[in-house]
């Protein structure tokens, strides 16, 4: 009877272990461990052919709100529950890599004669900027898609002209095939270059009024 009820216990570990096996097919992107680094990386393409001589930007580092502050993806997953996606992560931090790409695409764009990340008392323009929206959307009644928002404000180093002289706030969310995270990144990364492209036409209307 012992034996029996041992060959059973055998039969039924088996049996239970294949079942996991099979099971764990549709899950192996959720229960992989292994670290995934991402970064978005965009690039305006040419050189303006033209330069300001004397218009020197200072770029304030990228502030990122709060909530997707972290390196790790987030989704959005309810109407006020968002998830991150361990172990799927940015390579550096986002404010960081937000400032470069910026710091880069505003250097090749022709509206500043030099853009600098470290405050200097030679610049003629503050630009401060701030991602305030970050995430996948995951939410089952709606279509995936990676959503970005950026705020701008451009001011005056002049005392008497400090205020603000041009702001806008962008928000870009592009559809994806599915929501995983390479999906979304890559979703990120189209909406940055719009989103910059759109800024640089803004940007550029203003200079050009205040051009005499």
């Amino acid at each position: 009877m012992g034996i029996a009820r041992f060959k059973l216990m055998v039969v039924l570990a088996v049996f239970i272990s294949l079942l996991t096996g099979c099971f764990g097919l549709g899950s192996k992107e959720e229960a992989d461990d292994t670290p995934h680094y991402y970064i978005i990386d965009v690039d305006r393409g040419a050189v303006a052919n033209r330069f300001p001589d004397d218009r020197t930007l200072y770029l304030k580092p990228v502030t990122v709100t709060s909530h997707f502050r972290g390196k790790t993806l987030v989704f959005r997953i309810g109407e006020n529950e968002f998830r991150s996606q361990p172990p799927h992560e940015f390579f550096s931090e986002p404010e960081e890599m937000f400032t470069e790409q910026l710091r880069r695409w505003l250097q090749k764009s022709g509206m500043f004669s030099q853009v600098v990340t470290t405050e200097t008392s030679h610049a003629d323009f503050v630009l401060e900027t701030a991602v305030t929206a970050l995430y996948g959307e995951k939410r089952e009644q709606f279509s995936p898609q990676a959503a970005l928002e950026m705020q701008f404000f451009l001011s005056s180093t002049e005392k008497d002209k400090a205020q603000t002289l041009f702001q806008t706030g962008l928000r870009i969310d592009v559809d994806v095939d599915s929501p995983t995270p390479a999906n979304i990144v890559k979703g990120w990364q189209q909406g940055l270059e719009e989103l910059l492209a759109t800024v640089e036409d803004d940007l550029s209307g203003y200079f050009a009024k205040r051009t005499p």
